[in-house]
């Protein structure tokens, strides 16, 4: 029996066989080869640990406790790990929450016309439809910064609950984690009746930001994004810098090489977290992998059909 499909000319697709037939063969082909590639990868990150470099390079750096380092009085150390609370002397404050006292935070308010950008439409705000039918804008308004806000406190130190070294580099090498908050946007709306009324401000927490112009006469549906990340004041992290030994005090600095890591969570936490995301590859990589076999069979058995059809 023919093995080789036989193309009709000028024609991307084998004889006797329609174009939608082709297509769901080839949408099977794919998938099976990127499902199985999928599965190869989350097998490889789960049996080479690839998720436990982060505990695994920890674990060869050289610890200290934040009371050690500061009673070290020997030469200044190239390279140290010590794990502690990060604190700030002077914490910063959330503008959308007075009571999260944070190292460094970040919080920006977007607006956008309803339909650009990422997200779905039926997130916009209930009711917001186009006063008198009018359309929007040909071309679509571009998405605007209604609130843009970064603040990083100094001094910052690491602190065991007793006693604290600081830290004498730029602490906007700190990392920030995403957190959502509890304030939700809510629309300033303007006009007679729900259909007809359309938003000129977002307030967001105390704050009320006005549209700008062009968005305020097109009168269009829109959709607020909260970006928002904080490193919270008494957040725990292990750090790898060098340490800096001075007739003032200890401290921690920058080491050459670009070796400085601030990682968030305890040591202990790290190593946990990589064992429970290696754990989670090797379960995906079952369902992956089954369905990859599975899509691959119907796609073996199509072509075969595909060959026999096609040499007719």
């Amino acid at each position: 029996m023919p093995q080789r499909m036989r193309y009709r000319w000028f024609v991307d697709r084998p004889r006797n066989v329609s174009r939608p037939e082709y297509d769901r063969y080839q949408l099977l082909l794919f998938s099976a080869a990127g499902l199985g590639a999928l599965t190869f990868g989350l097998l490889f990150g789960s049996i080479s640990g690839l998720t436990l470099s982060t505990s695994r390079d920890l674990a060869e750096i050289d610890g200290m406790t934040v009371e050690e380092a500061l009673a070290y009085d020997g030469n200044s150390r190239d390279l140290v790990k010590i794990e502690g609370f990060l604190l700030a002397e002077n914490p910063a404050t959330m503008p959308d929450d007075e009571a999260q006292p944070v190292i460094r935070g970040r919080l920006q308010v977007i607006a956008r016309e309803s339909g650009s950008g990422s997200g779905d439409e039926s997130d916009a705000e209930d009711g917001a439809e186009e006063a008198g039918g009018d359309a929007a804008a040909p071309e679509g308004l571009q998405p605007t910064t209604l609130l843009d806000w970064e603040e990083t406190a100094a001094p910052v130190f690491l602190s065991d609950g007793d006693r604290q070294i600081p830290l004498a580099f730029d602490a906007t090498a700190l990392p920030l984690s995403e957190d959502a908050g509890d304030v939700e946007p809510e629309y300033v709306r303007e006009g007679d009746s729900a259909r007809t009324s359309y938003t000129v401000a977002v307030k967001y927490g105390e704050a009320v930001l006005p549209l700008p112009p062009d968005y305020i006469a097109q009168k269009s549906s829109i959709i607020v994004d909260v970006e928002r990340a904080v490193l919270p004041q008494g957040a725990s992290a292990v750090v790898v810098a060098g340490l800096d030994v001075t007739p003032a005090g200890n401290q921690l600095v920058d080491p050459l090489g670009d070796r400085l890591q601030i990682s968030l969570g305890t040591e202990a936490e790290i190593r946990e977290q990589g064992q429970q995301t290696r754990v989670m590859f090797f379960i995906l990589a079952i369902p992956a992998g089954i369905a990859s076999w599975f899509l691959g069979r119907s796609a073996l058995a199509m072509r075969r059909e595909f060959v026999e059809r096609s040499n007719e």
